[in-house]
Protein backbone atom coordinates (compact mmCIF):
# COMPACT_ATOMS: atom_id res chain seq x y z
CA UNK A 1 0.00 0.00 0.00
CA UNK A 2 2.84 2.35 0.87
CA UNK A 3 4.47 1.75 -2.52
CA UNK A 4 1.14 2.37 -4.27
CA UNK A 5 0.64 5.57 -2.27
CA UNK A 6 4.12 6.78 -3.11
CA UNK A 7 3.61 5.97 -6.82
CA UNK A 8 0.25 7.74 -6.88
CA UNK A 9 1.76 10.76 -5.21
CA UNK A 10 4.63 10.78 -7.70
CA UNK A 11 2.22 10.61 -10.66
CA UNK A 12 0.12 13.37 -9.18
CA UNK A 13 3.17 15.58 -8.70
CA UNK A 14 4.29 14.82 -12.25
CA UNK A 15 0.90 15.81 -13.66
CA UNK A 16 0.93 19.04 -11.68
CA UNK A 17 4.40 19.86 -12.97
CA UNK A 18 3.36 19.18 -16.57
CA UNK A 19 0.21 21.27 -16.24
CA UNK A 20 2.18 24.10 -14.65
CA UNK A 21 4.80 23.94 -17.40
CA UNK A 22 2.11 24.14 -20.06
CA UNK A 23 0.34 27.10 -18.48
CA UNK A 24 3.65 28.96 -18.02
CA UNK A 25 4.72 28.68 -21.65
CA UNK A 26 4.49 32.25 -22.98
CA UNK A 27 2.04 32.87 -25.79
CA UNK A 28 4.44 34.53 -28.22
CA UNK A 29 2.99 35.26 -31.64
CA UNK A 30 4.13 36.97 -34.81
CA UNK A 31 1.43 38.16 -37.19
CA UNK A 32 2.57 38.11 -40.79
CA UNK A 33 1.20 39.39 -44.06
CA UNK A 34 1.55 42.20 -46.60
CA UNK A 35 0.42 45.74 -45.75
CA UNK A 36 -3.37 45.76 -45.62
CA UNK A 37 -3.72 42.06 -44.83
CA UNK A 38 -5.51 42.87 -41.57
CA UNK A 39 -2.75 41.66 -39.28
CA UNK A 40 -2.89 44.82 -37.17
CA UNK A 41 -6.63 44.44 -36.53
CA UNK A 42 -6.31 40.74 -35.80
CA UNK A 43 -3.31 41.35 -33.54
CA UNK A 44 -5.37 43.88 -31.56
CA UNK A 45 -8.22 41.40 -31.22
CA UNK A 46 -6.02 38.49 -30.20
CA UNK A 47 -4.06 40.55 -27.67
CA UNK A 48 -7.28 41.78 -26.06
CA UNK A 49 -8.83 38.31 -25.93
CA UNK A 50 -5.77 36.76 -24.33
CA UNK A 51 -4.69 39.71 -22.19
CA UNK A 52 -1.20 40.03 -23.61
CA UNK A 53 0.37 43.15 -25.12
CA UNK A 54 0.34 43.89 -28.82
CA UNK A 55 3.63 45.33 -30.01
CA UNK A 56 3.41 47.16 -33.33
CA UNK A 57 6.63 48.67 -34.60
CA UNK A 58 4.60 50.75 -37.04
CA UNK A 59 2.56 52.23 -34.19
CA UNK A 60 5.71 52.91 -32.18
CA UNK A 61 7.38 54.69 -35.08
CA UNK A 62 4.31 56.73 -36.04
CA UNK A 63 3.95 57.90 -32.44
CA UNK A 64 7.62 58.84 -32.38
CA UNK A 65 7.08 60.95 -35.51
CA UNK A 66 3.96 62.54 -34.04
CA UNK A 67 5.76 63.36 -30.78
CA UNK A 68 8.80 64.71 -32.64
CA UNK A 69 11.25 62.47 -30.81
CA UNK A 70 14.81 61.82 -31.99
CA UNK A 71 13.73 58.46 -33.41
CA UNK A 72 10.74 60.10 -35.09
CA UNK A 73 12.96 62.58 -36.88
CA UNK A 74 15.30 59.79 -37.99
CA UNK A 75 12.59 57.59 -39.50
CA UNK A 76 10.17 60.20 -40.92
CA UNK A 77 11.63 60.39 -44.43
CA UNK A 78 12.19 56.64 -44.58
CA UNK A 79 8.54 55.87 -43.83
CA UNK A 80 7.35 58.52 -46.27
CA UNK A 81 9.21 56.68 -49.03
CA UNK A 82 7.67 53.35 -48.02
CA UNK A 83 11.12 51.94 -47.24
CA UNK A 84 12.19 49.91 -44.22
CA UNK A 85 13.80 51.44 -41.14
CA UNK A 86 17.29 50.12 -40.38
CA UNK A 87 17.52 46.73 -38.70
CA UNK A 88 19.64 48.04 -35.83
CA UNK A 89 17.11 50.69 -34.87
CA UNK A 90 14.08 48.41 -35.09
CA UNK A 91 15.80 45.61 -33.17
CA UNK A 92 16.76 47.98 -30.37
CA UNK A 93 13.17 49.26 -30.13
CA UNK A 94 11.74 45.73 -29.97
CA UNK A 95 14.39 44.53 -27.51
CA UNK A 96 13.51 47.33 -25.13
CA UNK A 97 9.79 46.61 -25.42
CA UNK A 98 10.15 42.85 -24.90
CA UNK A 99 12.17 43.51 -21.75
CA UNK A 100 9.15 45.02 -19.99
CA UNK A 101 7.34 42.91 -17.35
CA UNK A 102 4.00 42.81 -19.19
CA UNK A 103 5.47 40.50 -21.86
CA UNK A 104 6.19 37.68 -19.39
CA UNK A 105 3.03 35.76 -20.36
CA UNK A 106 3.45 36.44 -24.04
CA UNK A 107 2.90 39.09 -26.69
CA UNK A 108 1.76 39.67 -30.25
CA UNK A 109 4.26 41.19 -32.67
CA UNK A 110 2.88 43.15 -35.62
CA UNK A 111 5.40 44.42 -38.16
CA UNK A 112 8.44 42.62 -36.76
CA UNK A 113 10.51 40.83 -37.91
CA UNK A 114 10.57 42.16 -41.46
CA UNK A 115 14.04 41.03 -42.49
CA UNK A 116 16.17 37.95 -41.90
CA UNK A 117 18.57 39.80 -39.53
CA UNK A 118 15.54 40.90 -37.49
CA UNK A 119 14.29 37.30 -37.36
CA UNK A 120 17.68 36.09 -36.13
CA UNK A 121 17.73 38.85 -33.51
CA UNK A 122 14.25 37.85 -32.31
CA UNK A 123 15.45 34.25 -31.90
CA UNK A 124 18.23 35.53 -29.66
CA UNK A 125 15.89 37.78 -27.68
CA UNK A 126 13.52 34.87 -27.03
CA UNK A 127 16.12 32.30 -25.99
CA UNK A 128 14.54 30.52 -23.03
CA UNK A 129 11.22 32.31 -23.52
CA UNK A 130 9.34 29.71 -25.57
CA UNK A 131 10.05 30.87 -29.11
CA UNK A 132 7.26 32.07 -31.40
CA UNK A 133 4.35 30.87 -33.48
CA UNK A 134 3.71 32.66 -36.78
CA UNK A 135 0.27 33.45 -38.16
CA UNK A 136 0.47 34.36 -41.84
CA UNK A 137 -2.57 36.04 -43.34
CA UNK A 138 -2.92 35.66 -47.11
CA UNK A 139 -4.96 38.29 -48.97
CA UNK A 140 -5.43 38.83 -52.71
CA UNK A 141 -3.31 41.68 -54.12
CA UNK A 142 -6.31 43.66 -55.37
CA UNK A 143 -7.95 43.38 -51.94
CA UNK A 144 -4.76 44.62 -50.29
CA UNK A 145 -4.67 47.69 -52.53
CA UNK A 146 -8.38 48.39 -51.94
CA UNK A 147 -8.00 48.13 -48.16
CA UNK A 148 -4.98 50.40 -48.04
CA UNK A 149 -6.63 52.97 -50.29
CA UNK A 150 -9.81 52.92 -48.17
CA UNK A 151 -7.80 53.32 -44.98
CA UNK A 152 -6.72 56.77 -46.12
CA UNK A 153 -3.61 57.05 -43.98
CA UNK A 154 -1.09 59.69 -45.11
CA UNK A 155 1.49 57.01 -45.97
CA UNK A 156 -1.06 55.03 -48.01
CA UNK A 157 -1.11 56.91 -51.33
CA UNK A 158 -0.91 54.84 -54.52
CA UNK A 159 2.84 55.17 -55.00
CA UNK A 160 3.67 54.29 -51.40
CA UNK A 161 1.25 51.34 -51.47
CA UNK A 162 3.03 49.84 -54.47
CA UNK A 163 6.42 50.56 -52.92
CA UNK A 164 5.47 48.90 -49.63
CA UNK A 165 4.17 45.80 -51.43
CA UNK A 166 7.40 45.60 -53.43
CA UNK A 167 9.47 45.91 -50.27
CA UNK A 168 7.39 43.20 -48.62
CA UNK A 169 7.91 40.78 -51.49
CA UNK A 170 11.62 41.49 -51.75
CA UNK A 171 12.68 41.65 -48.10
CA UNK A 172 9.92 40.34 -45.88
CA UNK A 173 8.57 37.29 -47.70
CA UNK A 174 11.87 35.43 -47.15
CA UNK A 175 11.31 35.78 -43.41
CA UNK A 176 8.12 33.77 -43.75
CA UNK A 177 10.10 31.04 -45.49
CA UNK A 178 12.65 31.19 -42.64
CA UNK A 179 9.90 30.28 -40.18
CA UNK A 180 8.16 27.89 -42.56
CA UNK A 181 11.26 25.70 -42.75
CA UNK A 182 11.07 25.36 -38.96
CA UNK A 183 7.37 24.43 -39.13
CA UNK A 184 6.33 27.46 -37.09
CA UNK A 185 3.88 28.93 -39.60
CA UNK A 186 0.11 28.64 -39.90
CA UNK A 187 -1.24 30.17 -43.11
CA UNK A 188 -4.80 31.51 -42.95
CA UNK A 189 -7.14 33.09 -45.48
CA UNK A 190 -7.33 36.78 -44.62
CA UNK A 191 -10.01 37.50 -47.21
CA UNK A 192 -12.74 36.16 -44.93
CA UNK A 193 -14.84 38.29 -42.52
CA UNK A 194 -13.02 39.55 -39.42
CA UNK A 195 -14.78 37.25 -36.95
CA UNK A 196 -14.08 34.17 -39.03
CA UNK A 197 -10.40 35.05 -39.27
CA UNK A 198 -10.27 35.64 -35.50
CA UNK A 199 -11.80 32.24 -34.82
CA UNK A 200 -9.37 30.57 -37.21
CA UNK A 201 -6.44 32.23 -35.44
CA UNK A 202 -7.59 31.03 -32.01
CA UNK A 203 -8.05 27.50 -33.32
CA UNK A 204 -4.60 27.52 -34.94
CA UNK A 205 -2.89 28.76 -31.79
CA UNK A 206 -4.70 26.22 -29.63
CA UNK A 207 -3.53 23.48 -31.96
CA UNK A 208 0.06 24.72 -31.88
CA UNK A 209 0.10 24.97 -28.09
CA UNK A 210 -1.43 21.52 -27.54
Amino acid sequence: MDQLSVSAAAVSRSQVVRRTAVTQVPLNLVFFGPPGAGKGTQADRFAERHQIPKISTGDILRKAIQDGTRIGVLVHDTLQRGALVSDDLIISIVAERLDRPDTAKGFVLDGFPRTLPQAAALDALLAGRGGVHVIALVVHADEVIRRLADRGRHDDDAFVIKQRLAVYEHETAPVLEYYRRRKLVTVLDGNRPLDEVSEAIDAAVKDKMA
